[in-house]
This record gives structure tokens, sequence and C-alpha cells, in this order.
């Protein structure tokens, strides 16, 4: 009874330990957690582009003496192209991301259109124009960020008037000044990370600048000092494409 008792026991062990041994062989294989894209982290990149608008240019005074209400000069049509970088920073939360960035751009947006009658032409060219922009957006798919900006703009622009007929005096030639214009710009995009650190960007911004005073010396063009106070509106429109590449890791784990 004993004997048979004690091979009873050692089948059933045996079978148990063969039905253990089938489950492990048949377990399924570890498998990682699926990496998402995260755009947390800073960023640095280049972009180039073109932009197009407008400066209008009124007399308020020459010669000491204020023109009420000023007077219509000219209103130039601009265009060119623009290249540079940004520098900036963003925060993932969900599906939505925060950000700060800055950008600087050399630019050759210039313009060129008859003023005075006639008797002049009037130039603008800028040739370099900064931002500071806040920035928020939401991730489209798994890569995709559509996001709007907004912020501070500054412009360096040279303006000339070249006189082309007898204008206080013989002889022709032109007057220049220059001035930096403080606005405010505003900005939409969408920005895809094509690989594990590097993403591309188009954009386009609306910028709108602060009247600024300039003052015109035609001294050389009469018999004494004549100066002229001239206010400077520009508008501005911008188009770009761009790279960024983000440091930091590229991803994070799906929990």
């Amino acid at each position: 009874m004993k004997v048979k008792f004690a091979a009873a026991a050692a089948i059933l062990l045996a079978s148990t330990s063969i039905g253990y041994a089938a489950d492990m062989a048949v377990k399924a294989p570890y498998i990682a957690p699926a990496a998402v894209w995260n755009w947390t982290g800073f960023y640095l990149g280049g972009h180039v582009g073109a932009g197009w608008g407008t400066t209008e240019s009124s007399l308020t005074g020459i010669g000491g003496v204020a023109v009420p209400g000023g007077f219509a000069i000219a209103q130039n049509s601009r265009s060119g192209f623009l290249g540079g970088g940004q520098i900036g920073y963003n925060f993932q939360s969900g599906w939505a991301v925060f950000g700060v960035q800055g950008d600087f751009d050399g630019m050759d947006v210039k313009g060129t259109t008859p003023c005075l009658g006639g008797l002049a032409s009037c130039t603008a060219k800028s040739d370099w124009m900064g931002t500071v922009t806040g920035r928020f957006g939401g991730v489209v798919g798994d890569r995709t960020l559509v996001y709007v900006k907004g912020g501070a703009a500054w412009m360096h622009t040279d303006h000339t008037l070249g006189i082309t007929a007898g204008f206080g005096g013989p002889g022709v030639g032109s007057v220049s000044s220059s001035s930096t214009a403080l606005g405010w710009v505003l900005g939409l995009g969408a920005e895809y990370a094509f690989d594990q650190n590097w993403s591309a960007f188009i954009e386009y911004d609306y910028v709108d600048f602060q009247k600024k005073n300039i003052a015109l010396d035609f001294s050389a063009f009469g018999a004494g000092p004549a100066i002229a106070n001239v206010d400077i509106k520009n508008k501005l429109s911008i188009a770009k494409v761009g790279l960024n590449y983000k440091f930091g890791g590229p991803v994070v784990a799906r929990y």
C-alpha cells in the first residue's frame, strides 16, 4: 500500500512540474513600452524666408515749425528676403505645449516710390529685426505641433529721400536717416519632428511697428539750416521655413 501511495505521489509531482514547465515555455516575451515624442526642452535652429509690407511717411514739421495733422509724403510697398536663427524652450503637458522663443534676422526688405509730387523718391530699407515671443500650441498626431505666437519686435530701417529735381537749390542729391522701431508680432505655424532631435517648421508672422519720428537735414540744398521731421510707420508680413535641433532626450516612455 505504501508503495502504491508513493508511486501516485511521484506521478502527481511529475505532472505538475511538466505543466509548469510548459507554461514557462509559452509565456509571451517582454516588450518594452512604446516611446512617444515629447516637445519639452531647449532648442536652437535657423530659418529663411521673405518679407513684404508698407512704410508710410508723413511730414510733421520743418525748420522748427509744426505741420498740423501732418502731411502725407509717401507709402512705400516693400519686399525682400531674410534669414536668421532662433532659440527657445518648450514645455509639454498632455497635448498642450507652452514655450518662449527669441529670433534674430538679417534682412534686405526695401522699396522705393516717387514722393513730394515727383520731385523726390522715398526709399525704405530694413536690414535687421529681432523678436521675443511666447508660444502656445497643441500636438496633432504623434509628432506634429500646431502653434500660435505673440510678443515684441524691433526693426532697424534706413530712410532715404532722393532729390530728383531742383528742390531748394541746384544739384541733385539725397538725405537719409535711420530708425529702430518697437512693435508687436502675431504669428502661427506648424512644426513636425522628423527625427529624434530634429524638427522642421513653416510659419507666418504679422508685425506692426509704432510710429517713429526721424529728422532729415536738407541744409545742403538751401542757404541755411532746414531740418524736416517725418513720422514713419512700418508694417510687415513674414513667411519662413526652418529647422530646429532639440537638446536632451528626444522621447519619453509611455507607461
